[in-house]
Formats: structure tokens, C-alpha cells, sequence
């Protein structure tokens, strides 16, 4: 049980007045071709005003259809099926990061309504996307290519937008929204100690056509994966002596979540007002595998303890969203927002027979920031040119904090550091012909670190007919460093961990080719193809390097060392024919990686083969629609430093599949049964790792999930005048 439960009946307490209403209005929007469905939408946050992200990009669409086939609670839930999307999770620290087109989360951009997301090292970077619940979520955008003149640095793989529903889209003034959900954790469940449990409430007011209001929040209390560990109260104890058998613990830390948002949507005259506040809170303990076995002095017999650790993460949110016209469609959108997280650090003694805390050794603020965050742009600024047009926007970051346990030499002395961005940049729009179009765009950064820097994008769109198009990414591949690389600091007897200020950007180029073509079969089937290619090479790769301090002490840091490749190819394609839904993609993607540039090593690619595919079908005599996805990772390999230089790891190859039911008992009542990882993934050969798995004293593995696991919701919505 979490560390943290107190919190959670709290929680639970404050909402309980929610809880005696009921009901989810039936949705009447069409289901999507498929998860990897893609269609031309405008980012929210740039709705009905920025049409040049409209022309430009290809945009994924996950809507609310798709998020309750598989009744995803967070966005892992729902990222892990797409193609070019990989989920990789850190059991130790239960964060859940992504890498898009081969490259990692640094180079993937997260924003909740067009707005970065605050995370532990900085603005929509390397986000843990179990942390951002979907509850309130109208629909997810995944934009692919270099998106960097228009969201800066690090949107270099592309921009994953959360965005949030508005209002009611019924002739109801009201609306409650409450939903009960219950997981296995692989075989293991229990209602309090074992498993995942979830709860979710939300209260929505139309207070007229123009303004309505929500509120709501979240509990997601997930015990952890035993998988043969015992639990913080095991403890091994043979002739008055304990036995280390590395089995104390878990192999999946418990992690308890906390989600509480509202938001405020009106319109005033063609003007539209948009705030949302959300408060977030999640602790994760960290149960110790080494068992202390001293003795009790006053009897003598073993007392047994250890030393465990729990982490903290508290993150509130403030953003605010105004759009409207200028001057006839000449339109303005200006964003604002104030975040703030902060993650405490606590390490104690457990004594493991009295079940509880014996002494404190630390309770610290181990990471805090501070953010201030603006954005505004003007488009259409030529409206009466068929020829020509143009929007230019500027974005402001000012973040203050620090990231380490300790930020003083041998001492708990805090040193905040300030990192800032002013960014103007401009976009312009050149219709060569009614289907031909280039769009040349530039961003100018000027960082309280690095100074002055050029971002650069020319992009183009050729319409081949109605259905047969092309679009075309070509830019920087810009990516700086962020907080963490740049400030953190961990100075004492037993550490030298420090980030390098004087870091540059890593810098190359991007470029991306979507070609698709749509075939329309029947008045009720259709088929979408989509060939895509992409090619990165990144110069200056920031990467961890040992380096020799003032004392002659090893210092781990960050430095400019590395350079990247990537080379891919994808197919994807998507067919929706009367109540039948598919979808079946493949990439063939190559990594070449050059490990500290000053040394001689091997640069050649080395490929991995991707496949996914999703089968939903709806039987409309009984309201349920059955569904099925399926996702092949094939061999990994990556070029790593070694004992004798630089040598190829490797991750072998997996399938992971899931299924699901979803059926309206009645009009206000649904249930969705499925199944996770049937094909029981927990852990998967991986040279490229250091441990391998407990017990095994053998083959390095890395974990992936947590085995066959089964799960249940009930949600229930109530709609009243």
C-alpha cells in the first residue's frame, strides 16, 4: 500500500458529495478509422487560427472513442499502440517515458491546450506520461516532423497536444461523470495491497450557451509487481541471524496518483476565455532489497531493518487561453501560465517486524522550479492575398529552481539557478499555385545560457488531387539542453554528479515526407494509405561523460560528444468498412550512432522492423464493440561505451497485444472488460543493461510490463437540467 493512502481517503473524502449522481451520456461522434488514424486538424490552442499547422502536418487523432476501447486512464495507456510511438518504463522510479521516430522524449514536445508541460527538467520534455490523466481530455493530436520554428526547441521528432474538453455538447445543463476501475497487476490482485485502482469524478456546467464550467480529480493507487519479490515486510530470519536473499521488495515500486482540475470556458463576442487549474500529487516508495540484520542489544535477538526511500512529486498547473479576431480574419492567440513542481526526497529506517518508520535520516526538497510561460502569435496578417500570407508570434520561459539532493559541496545548501527564452518567429505561406504551396519559417532564441541561436524550417504541401497528397518537413534539428543537463548537482563523500553550464545546443537537420492517399470503396467503407519517410542527423549529441575535477575526483557530467542518424521508412494504413475498423502500419527504422566523436568507432546503421495493427467491431443489436491491438518490437541495437571502447547492445524482440469489450448496459451505464499484455511480457534479454533479472544471476534483461493482466470499468454519466 502507498506511503501515501492518508492522502488518497482525503482525497476521496472531499469528492464523496460527487458520488451520489450518476452517468455518461451516450457519445454520438463516429469512431476513428483507428488509433493510428490521421487527419488534417488545427492544434487546440491554435483552434480556427492557425490554419498553417492545418496545411503542414500530418496529425494523429486519438478521440475519446479511442481511449475507452481500452479504458486508458493515463497516456501511457493509449501511446503504447502507436506505431512510431515506443512506451519504455523505469520500474525503479515508475516513470513511463517515449521515443518517437527513434528518438527519446528530449526531442519530443508534450503540451496540455498548446501550452508546454512542467515536468522534473523542464518545459515538455522527457515527460512521464503516467502522470498526465485522461479523463478531462477531449482528444490527443500527435503532429510528426520538426516542429521546432513553431513550438522551439526540442519539438525535433514532433509535438503530442492533451486537449481539453470544453463544455457540453448536448441540451443538458449538466453533467457527472463518475467511473470505478479495477486491474490486475499480472496475477496479482488484492482490493487494498495488490493491483490498480482507480476512481474518477467529474462535474460539468453549461451556465449558458456561451460559458460553462468543470471540475473533477483522480485517484490512481497502483500497489506495484510483486513477480516473486516479498513485500516491504519480508524478511528472511534462520538461527536468530537474516538470510539476504534479495528478496524483500518489489519488482515494480507501488506508485499512487492524484489528479484535482477545473476549467473555465466563455466566449465574449467573437472572443473566446479559456483557464484550467490542475493540482497534481504522486508518491512512489522505494523498498530496499538489503535487509540490515542487527541485533537488539536489550534481548538480543535479531531486529531486522532497512533502509527504504519515497519520493514525492507535486505540480500545479495554471493556464490561461485567449483567442479572437483582430481585424476581419486577421486573428490573435495569446497564452499564459504559471506552473510549479517540486519533488521531496525522503530516506528512512523500516523496521520490518514492528511494521514501521524507526528513524528519519532525510526529508529534503530534492528538485524545485518554477515556471513562467507565455506565448502569442497573429495569423492570416495578409488575408486578401490568394498569394501570400503570414503569422508571426513570439514565446517567453523564465523557469527558477534546482535539481539535486544536495546543491552545496558536502553540504544541503540549495543554490538556485535561472534559465530563460525569448523567441520571436514567423511563419509565411506562398501558394505557388492552387495545389502547390511552400511555407519558409524561422525562429530566433536568445537563451540565458547559450546566447543567440537560428531555428529554421521550409516546408511544402503539393495536392496531388482531392485525395493524393504530400507534405514535406525540412529543419533544424535543434535541441537544447535542459535543466537537469545544465544545473544538477550532487556533491558529497560518496557522489560527484554535476550538470555542465556550458553546454551547447545540439544542432543538424530534419526531414520529414508524408504521402498519402485516400480510397473511398463504397458509400460506407474507406481506405487510407500513408508512406512516410524520415531522416535526423544531429551533430553535438549531449551525452554522460566521466570527466576529472579541481580535487582529482572522477566528475560525471554532460558534454557535446555524440552525433546521431536515424534513417526510416514507414506504411501505414487504415480501412473503415460499414461496423468494421482496421489498421496495419510497419516502419523499417535505422540508428547510427557515433559515441564521443574525438575516437574512432563504428558508424554504420544498424535497423530494427516495427508492425502494428488494430481490429474493432461493433455489434449494434447488443451496443458493444470488441477490439483487439497488437504491436511487434523487433531487435534493438545501440552503440554504447565498454570496457574496450565502444560496443552494440542489444534489446530482443516482443509482441504485445490487448483486447477489450466495451458495452452500454443501459443508456447511462457502460462496461469495458479486457485484457493487457496477453502474451505475459515481463522482461526481455537486453545486453545493453547492466542487471539482469533478480534470482537469475545470468542473462541481462530489462522489464517491460508486468505479465497478463485483467481489467474492469464501470462508468456511469448523469445528465440533468
Amino acid at each position: 500500500m502507498s506511503l501515501n493512502k492518508n492522502k488518497g481517503l482525503l482525497f476521496l473524502t472531499l469528492l464523496y458529495p460527487l458520488f451520489g449522481f450518476a452517468q455518461e451520456s451516450k457519445t454520438t461522434e463516429k469512431d476513428s478509422l483507428s488509433m493510428q488514424q490521421l487527419d488534417e486538424v488545427v492544434l487546440t490552442g491554435e483552434s480556427k487560427v492557425m490554419s498553417l499547422s492545418k496545411k503542414l502536418f500530418a496529425v494523429g487523432v486519438l478521440n475519446q472513442k479511442d481511449i475507452a476501447k481500452v479504458a486508458g486512464n493515463n497516456l501511457a495507456d493509449i501511446l503504447n499502440y502507436n506505431l512510431n510511438i515506443t512506451v519504455t518504463p523505469d520500474p525503479s522510479t515508475g516513470r513511463s517515458t517515449i521515443s518517437m521516430f527513434g528518438l527519446d522524449g528530449q526531442y519530443v514536445k508534450v503540451l496540455i491546450d498548446g501550452i508546454p508541460m512542467a515536468s522534473d527538467n523542464g518545459m515538455g520534455n522527457n515527460i512521464d506520461i503516467t502522470q498526465i490523466n485522461l479523463e478531462d481530455v477531449e482528444r490527443i493530436e500527435i503532429v510528426e516532423g520538426s516542429m521546432g520554428v513553431l513550438y522551439g526547441d526540442n519539438a525535433v521528432a514532433g509535438v503530442i497536444n492533451i486537449v481539453t474538453k470544453r463544455g457540453l455538447d448536448n441540451t443538458h445543463r449538466w453533467q457527472l461523470q463518475l467511473s470505478v476501475q479495477e486491474e490486475t497487476v499480472g496475477s496479482e490482485y488484492a482490493l487494498f495491497d495488490e493491483g490498480r485502482h482507480i476512481q474518477n469524478a467529474k462535474l460539468i456546467h453549461q451556465l449558458s450557451d456561451k460559458t460553462s464550467i468543470s471540475i473533477g480529480g483522480s485517484r490512481n493507487d497502483n500497489a506495484g509487481f510483486f513477480n516473486d519479490y516479498r513485500g516491504k515486510n519480508y524478511v528472511n530470519i534462520q538461527d536468530n541471524a537474516v538470510v539476504n536473499d534479495s528478496l524483500r521488495g518489489m519488482e515494480w515500486n507501488p506508485k499512487e496518483q492524484l489528479t484535482a482540475f477545473g476549467n473555465f470556458n466563455t466566449s465574449l463576442g467573437r472572443h473566446n476565455i479559456f483557464y484550467k487549474i490542475q493540482y497534481y500529487d504522486e508518491s512512489v516508495p522505494v523498498y530496499n532489497h538489503y535487509v540490515n540484520g542487527r541485533l537488539d542489544s536489550n534481548t538480543g535477538m535479531v531486529n531486522p531493518t532497512a533502509l527504504d526511500e519515497n519520493f514525492d512529486t507535486e505540480r500545479l498547473m495554471n493556464n490561461l487561453n485567449l483567442t479572437g479576431p483582430i481585424k476581419g480574419s486577421t486573428v490573435y492567440n495569446l497564452s499564459l501560465s504559471h506552473q510549479t513542481q517540486k519533488r521531496y526526497y525522503k530516506q528512512y529506517v523500516y523496521n520490518i517486524l514492528q511494521q514501521g518508520i524507526e528513524s528519519i535520516i532525510a526529508d529534503d526538497l530534492s528538485q524545485s522550479s518554477e515556471i513562467w510561460y507565455s506565448k502569442g502569435f497573429v495569423s492570416n496578417m495578409v488575408p486578401k492575398s490568394n498569394f501570400f500570407n503570414l503569422q508571426l508570434g513570439y514565446e517567453f520561459n523564465h523557469q527558477t529552481g534546482f535539481d539535486a539532493i544536495a546543491t552545496g559541496e558536502y553540504s544541503s545548501d540549495v543554490v538556485e539557478n535561472t534559465l530563460e527564452n525569448y523567441d520571436f518567429f514567423g511563419v509565411a505561406d506562398f501558394n505557388l499555385t492552387d495545389r502547390l504551396s511552400i511555407f519558409p519559417g524561422a525562429r530566433f532564441t536568445n537563451n540565458s545560457q547559450f546566447g543567440n541561436k537560428l531555428i529554421w524550417s521550409l516546408s511544402s504541401t503539393y495536392d496531388i488531387s482531392n485525395t493524393f497528397k504530400i507534405k514535406a518537413v525540412f529543419g533544424s534539428a535543434f535541441r537544447a539542453p535542459n535543466f537537469e543537463e545544465l544545473f544538477f548537482y550532487f556533491v558529497d563523500s560518496n557522489h560527484n554528479v554535476q550538470g555542465n553550464p556550458d553546454l551547447d545546443p545540439e544542432d543538424g537537420i530534419s526531414l520529414f515526407l508524408n504521402v498519402e492517399e485516400k480510397f473511398r470503396l463504397s458509400d460506407a467503407s474507406m481506405l487510407k494509405t500513408a508512406l512516410k519517410s524520415y531522416y535526423f542527423d544531429i551533430d553535438g549529441k549531449i551525452a554522460s561523460v566521466i570527466d576529472v575535477d579541481e580535487q582529482d575526483r572522477n566528475l560525471f557530467t554532460f558534454d557535446n560528444v555524440d552525433r546521431s542518424r536515424i534513417l526510416g521508412f514507414s506504411l501505414e494504413n487504415s480501412l473503415i468498412m460499414n461496423r468494421w475498423q482496421a489498421s496495419l502500419g510497419m516502419t523499417y527504422l535505422g540508428a547510427s550512432t557515433i559515441v564521443d566523436e574525438s575516437t574512432d568507432n563504428n558508424s554504420d546503421y544498424l535497423w530494427s522492423f516495427n508492425l502494428q495493427s488494430a481490429l474493432s467491431y461493433t455489434v449494434p443489436s447488443i451496443n458493444t464493440t470488441l477490439s483487439a491491438q497488437l504491436k511487434y518490437t523487433g531487435r534493438t541495437q545501440i552503440v554504447q561505451s565498454g570496457t574496450d571502447g565502444t560496443e552494440v547492445g542489444q534489446t530482443d524482440d516482443f509482441t504485445w497485444m490487448d483486447a477489450s469489450a466495451r458495452t452500454n448496459i443501459t443508456k447511462d451505464l457502460s462496461l469495458t472488460l479486457g485484457a493487457r499484455n496477453i502474451f505475459d511480457i515481463v522482461r526481455v534479454n537486453a545486453s545493453d543493461t547492466p542487471t539482469g533479472a533478480h534470482g537469475s544471476g545470468g542473462t541481462p534483461s530489462r522489464l517491460f510490463g508486468n505479465g497478463r493482466s485483467y481489467y474492469l470499468k464501470l462508468l456511469y454519466n448523469l445528465n440533468f437540467n
